[in-house]
């Protein structure tokens, strides 16, 4: 292990930005051969803005990150349900993984709220990191204090550039 950072949390972007910022980085270090790990957030229906899904990068599945509340409806529309299970789902493909790979990368949508207040995918961050694996994931502003607190030295930010994610991860 290097002293480079093993965690680059990406900043720099919307939520838009940031999504196809990571699915462009899921492809790009597939096509190195790499097995890449993780959930990254996608949209099944492109019509439906608010209809966001994780897809787990092991097996493809997906899992509903909002709740259709119906007309009016003011609460929050995030599906713990949804979000619980993919963060599972993770933890399992983490789990499998036998030594033999020659390298691997976990790609977790972000840190946000939910993992501010140990939830959402705070799980598989631990498992990733326990499993020594590196991770590429996005802070938003509004919890980058807490992320330090979680994250700590493991962890540096970085800008949106596909050669600065791919110079990070060959320095690990």
């Amino acid at each position: 292990m290097t002293s480079q950072a093993r965690i680059l949390a990406l900043q720099g972007a919307d939520r838009g930005g940031v999504r196809r910022v990571l699915a462009d980085a899921v492809q790009r270090f597939r096509a190195r051969g790499l097995l890449v790990l993780g959930a990254v957030e996608t949209l099944p229906n492109p019509d439906d803005p608010d209809d966001v899904h994780l897809l787990d990068l092991a097996s493809g599945g997906q899992y509903p990150l909002n709740q259709k509340l119906g007309p009016g409806a003011a609460g929050c529309s995030l599906d713990p349900e949804g979000l619980a299970a993919a963060c599972a789902a993770v933890q399992a493909s983490i789990a499998r993984l036998d030594g033999g790979e020659e390298r691997a990368l976990v790609i977790l949508s972000k840190f946000g709220r939910q993992e501010a207040e140990g939830r959402g995918l705070t799980d598989a961050f631990h498992a990733a990191v326990l499993a020594d694996l590196p991770i590429l994931t996005s802070v938003s502003p509004a919890v980058a204090a807490a992320w330090a607190d979680f994250a700590g030295p493991m962890a540096r930010f970085g800008g949106m550039s596909p050669d600065e994610i791919d110079a990070w991860f060959d320095g690990i």
